[in-house]
């Protein structure tokens, strides 16, 4: 008996994390010509703390220089936390970035020198408050270029 009491109680603790977690998924994209930018953010709602953030550039295979550049960007890039990826699909190249910002904090990515991470916080896809990525002031920027939201 008192093990069933045991697993009654784990199971109604595993029902309390999951009904409050907090986490949304907001995707936003951009086409010009041929290229289309696509953000993924995934976030704490209650703290708008962006926990995860992905980026997905596609192109066209024509560009074979911009995809030799993605290969150099993408094997520099060897951290927990970031999976990178370059894949070729339907007459597209796919450029991934996927950075977990649990694991890869934004104090690292500030350091790093590498171009790509670099990149992501002088274009203003991660905007920083304090050492986290604020959601709020992304989604905003994300906006202000030009990009849209993409509803489920």
């Amino acid at each position: 008996m008192k093990k069933f009491f045991q697993i009654i109680l784990g199971i109604s603790f595993l029902f309390l994390l999951v009904g409050c977690s907090s986490q949304e998924t907001a995707t936003f994209a951009q086409k010009a010509g041929s290229t289309e930018l696509i953000l993924v953010y995934t976030y704490d709602k209650k703290n708008d703390t962006v926990t995860k953030f992905k980026v997905e550039m596609k192109s066209s295979t024509e560009n074979t220089r911009a995809r030799k550049e993605n290969e150099k960007l993408s094997g520099e890039i060897k951290k927990d936390g970031v999976v990178v990826s370059v894949t070729e699909k339907d007459g597209k190249i796919i450029s991934t970035v996927e950075i977990d910002l649990t694991k890869y904090k934004l104090s690292e990515i500030k350091e790093s020198n590498n171009v790509l991470l670099a990149g992501f916080l002088q274009s203003g896809f991660l905007i920083e408050d304090g050492d986290h990525v604020s959601f709020s002031k992304s989604k905003e920027d994300a906006l202000k270029r030009g990009m849209t939201e993409q509803t489920k």
